[in-house]
């Protein structure tokens, strides 16, 4: 099969939504299918279009700064270089990943060319931080209705209202694929709830490469965890850290933490755990190091609470042979024998999982063998399979 992997997003920021692209892409790839990537690019020499080995990149008009969002308009002048471009390729599936202006240009054109659109919903629980821009919806509405060219429709989803634009934003992509993809079960019963009346079929985020063979937990002496994740409000990394002071002092010291990752909430961790030894704040780190220190830990953490869809964390810490101490209940990809919850989503309830998992540490080592059974789910061959009904449900 013939496939166009859209994503308005920068392919090297870091984020959750380009890893699980470039994983997809890498496994179908693998299974001998035809993949092409059209996304954003940064500045530099050549055009606002260039063509490359491996794809299509687009200049963005401008880049929204802070989140670092191209913003490329759904105008005449892409539709026309889209249009030749899947032309030339023969492109069978138009595979969308993001909600913006690219996005539905790419949509536009395949509805144009007979082409069926699959849309992977990487997240319907946008959340910002502070509502300082509250009194700016109306104005950043008609913007995105200028550079989707789409209608955007004002279902009450949170009394946040630019949230609640951006989630009504991903629902007017959802309702014009023919088939949307979610990663988790939760979110494609919301996205069935909030009116997508499609189908929406479950597909997990895949993990296709790693640097090294995984290493299943050993004896477990002074447990070591790994927060990694981006370090803003949404993600919840002081909750998590007041929780890790707690239990160390309830313990003794009895383990250690890394957190891993940049953010605006990254200068107050700091300050939150000061010169602890036990707690090491690393800020960014490369991808490769991120692995190295998952396999050097015990368990991997996710303290986020009703934003994550399916964390490509949790995918990678299991693919790993390691265990997750999570405090979302309705997370369920990749924990079924590889989760710990924490009883409560506060500073109390991490501490309690974390003296718990340093008093009795074979939990830690159960968490790691049942990893394995959990991996399969983001296997490459898994991923393909599922992912291959889906565009052919889309064909009909």
């Amino acid at each position: 099969m013939r496939i166009a992997i859209v994503s308005d997003y920068f392919p090297d920021f870091v984020g959750g939504a380009q890893t699980s692209m470039r994983e997809q892409r890498l496994a179908l790839q693998a299974a001998g299918h035809h993949v092409v990537m059209v996304s954003a690019v940064r500045g530099g020499p050549g055009g606002r279009y260039r063509r490359t080995d491996d794809g299509l990149q687009v200049k963005p008009s401008f880049t929204l700064p802070g989140v670092q969002l191209p913003v490329i308009p759904n105008n005449p002048r892409t539709t026309k270089v889209l249009e030749e471009f899947l032309r030339e390729h023969k492109i069978d599936v138009v595979h969308v990943q993001t909600e913006f202006g690219l996005a539905h240009a790419a949509a536009t054109v395949a509805a144009r060319m007979g082409i069926p659109v699959v849309h992977t919903v990487h997240t319907f629980y946008w959340a910002s931080d502070g509502g300082w821009h509250a009194p700016l919806e109306p104005l950043i509405r008609g913007l995105l209705r200028r550079v989707i060219r789409w209608e955007i429709p004002r279902q009450p989803f949170t009394p946040r209202p630019v949230d609640n634009l951006l989630r009504n934003l991903t629902l007017s992509m959802a309702k014009r694929a023919d088939v949307v993809v979610s990663p988790s079960a939760h979110q494609a019963k919301d996205l069935q709830s909030a009116g997508v009346a499609g189908p929406v079929r479950v597909v997990p985020n895949p993990v296709t490469t790693s640097p090294a063979p995984s290493r299943p937990l050993g004896e477990v002496a002074e447990p070591r965890f790994l927060w990694v994740a981006r370090c803003d409000t949404v993600k919840r990394p002081l909750e998590f850290a007041q929780g890790a002071l707690d239990a160390l002092e309830r313990t003794g010291g009895g383990f250690s933490v890394d957190f891993v990752g940049d953010g605006t909430e990254l200068p107050a961790l700091k300050r939150l755990v000061g010169d602890r030894p036990e707690v090491r704040v690393h800020g960014a780190l490369p991808h490769d190091r991120v692995l190295e220190l998952m396999d050097e830990s015990s368990a991997v953490v996710l303290s986020s609470l009703g934003f994550d869809n399916q964390p490509m964390t949790i995918a990678e810490a299991v693919s790993r042979d390691r265990g997750v101490l999570y405090a979302d209940p309705k997370l369920k990809e990749g924990l079924q024998g590889a989760g710990y919850l924490a009883h409560s989503a506060d500073p109390a309830g991490f501490a309690d999982a974390l003296v718990k998992l340093t008093k009795d540490p074979s939990i830690l080592v159960r968490m790691s063998k049942n990893a394995a059974t959990d991996a399969a789910e983001f296997s490459a061959q898994t991923y393909v399979s599922r992912i291959l009904i889906a565009y052919v449900a889309a064909k009909r």
